[in-house]
């Protein structure tokens, strides 16, 4: 392997990075696939001790005792057989396929994670390397639908495992990285939280860490589609929650007395009773960073239909966008906050309606709770500093691309001193700090100052002629007279020091003829 043992490799041939329901952004570099690399790297050398212990439930022969991907654990459970055997500081490789914790009916059998065990989907089968996988194309998912009968509806769900995963009573070492999680479904008994959950449930002071995955068409009866944590942790990065169904509280996720943080995350159309997308609750410390909430639907009127704040509970809330959330109230279609505390900071609150419209109170609501909303933009506009309430400008919401046009005005329009501490990259994984100099910066901060929004907007790339000052493709006498008439000024510099001068026509010189 040379001199690079681990294997990382950045690849830089795509220049459009786009992300699904949210459109794309330019770039030099797969932003995706990088990040892959340098976390597979930091957890390649973390477990370089442990064993890997690989899954292919395609195979139908070799050892089945998953030490080679010759010999990997198959079958449908098979991942759950290796999550069993897996030890801490082991690996597990997961080739892209379904897999589901039971082949009996026994709805009380899920996925169950380990302190000090990392569970990687996305392999095609046959690396040797981590960072050879790719979560995107090699779709690897943990269902709980025993049966294989699920049709999208409630219909079909009656024999499906209460909990896909269960992340309780582990450290953050426990890790899962690059699933889909479908097909939970939490409807039974209160006393046993098998009504809590659906797609994963963590008690116990359980901190798991979830890594770009999924969580897809997960519910349950009481709180918490995707997720129901309750007195314990989690961080979840990288990851989208979509159709989850929460029953009477959080169509995503119900916390109860947590400390969580979700970044660069993406929450659409789910939808419980109260609070479409995450309920906090009961003095919870939620954090949301660079993450986008579109079209999550609380059906009552206790309202929330992004987000719903009680108990004392505690959000801190930076650099994301809400847009085009409902709720069947006349107030909170975003946020609504009746016991809490938040502080709300380089955000859009944008198009989130009730049933008295698109109103100042259905973008952010104080029910009984208190807000504190500083550089942000707010439909119809929000006490506070540095506050906005004009158009955000994005390149197109009604398709989800959320980021900002070139004559937005939230771009350079944040606080520097808001962003949470360790975070450099937006939701896009580009850089959080970009300086637009055709923009004036109304933020604070020193320059770059941050935009507003899950999406920081970049810098367009430099042109691939500069010397071709008129536009015309082609480097020839016009350029000429552009930069001989701005001698001496900046009107017709080139090399970008604010003077024209033998530098100036020494490239352009060195460019006469077409643009390559």
């Amino acid at each position: 392997m040379g001199s690079n043992p681990i294997g990382v490799t950045f690849f830089r041939s795509e220049l459009r990075f786009c992300r699904a329901g949210v459109g794309c952004g330019t770039t030099m570099l797969n932003p995706r696939r990088e990040l892959f690399s340098l976390m597979a790297l930091l957890c390649a050398v973390q477990g370089a001790h442990g064993a890997v212990r690989y899954v292919d439930g395609s195979l139908t022969t070799g050892l089945n005792n998953g030490t080679s991907w010759a010999d990997a654990y198959y079958g449908p459970t098979a991942v759950a057989t290796a999550m069993t055997a897996a030890v801490s500081g082991d690996q597990v490789w997961v080739k892209a396929g379904s897999y589901k914790p039971t082949t009996t009916a026994t709805r009380t059998i899920w996925h169950t994670m380990k302190s000090g065990v990392a569970v990687y989907g996305g392999f095609a089968g046959g690396e040797s390397e981590l960072t050879a996988r790719n979560p995107l194309v090699n779709v690897t998912t943990l269902t709980g639908d025993l049966t294989g009968n699920d049709n999208g509806t409630v219909t079909n769900m009656a024999e499906n495992s209460y909990h896909v995963v269960v992340g309780s009573s582990v450290l953050n070492t426990a890790i899962l990285d690059g699933f889909r999680i479908v097909g939970g479904y939490a409807n039974g008994a209160t006393a046993s939280n098998y009504d809590k959950g659906g797609g994963i449930l963590i008690l116990s002071s359980g901190n798991p860490t979830i890594r770009n995955c999924k969580f897809i068409g997960n519910r349950c009866t009481f709180g918490g589609g995707a997720g129901y944590i309750f007195g314990a942790q989690g961080t979840f990065t990288d990851c989208e929650f979509t159709d989850n169904v929460g029953g009477s509280y959080g169509g995503a996720f119900d916390t109860n007395s947590t400390t969580v943080t979700w970044d660069r995350c993406i929450f659409t159309n789910n939808q419980a009773s109260r609070a479409g997308a995450i309920e906090s609750y009961g003095s919870s410390q939620t954090r949301i960073s660079n993450c986008i909430f579109r079209l999550n639907k609380a059906t009552s009127t206790n309202s929330g239909g992004a987000l719903w704040i009680g108990t004392t509970s505690t959000v801190t809330l930076r650099d994301s966008t809400f847009y085009g959330n409902t709720t069947a109230a006349t107030t909170g279609a975003g946020m609504y906050n009746t016991s809490g505390t938040s502080t709300v900071s380089n955000c859009i609150f944008w198009a989130n309606t009730g049933s008295g419209g698109a109103t100042t109170n259905n973008q952010i609501t104080a029910a009984g709770g208190t807000n504190t909303v500083t550089y942000s933009t707010v439909q119809l506009g929000a006490t506070g500093t540095g506050n906005l309430s004009v158009d955000p400008l994005f390149v197109n919401a009604a398709t989800g691309d959320f980021h900002l046009q070139m004559t937005s005005p939230a771009i350079d329009s944040g606080s520097n001193t808001m962003i949470p501490a360790g975070i450099t990259l937006d939701f896009a994984l580009l850089p959080r700090r970009v300086d637009i100099t055709t923009v004036t910066d109304t933020g604070v901060g020193t320059s770059p100052i941050v935009d507003m929004g899950a999406f920081e907007t970049q810098a367009p790339p430099p042109p691939a002629c500069p010397a071709d000052v008129n536009g015309d493709l082609y480097v020839d006498g016009a350029d000429m007279s552009v930069v001989l008439s701005g001698w001496g000024s900046s009107s017709g510099d080139i090399s970008g020091d604010g003077s024209t001068d033998g530098v100036d026509l020494a490239i352009l010189l060195s460019s006469w003829g077409a643009c390559p």
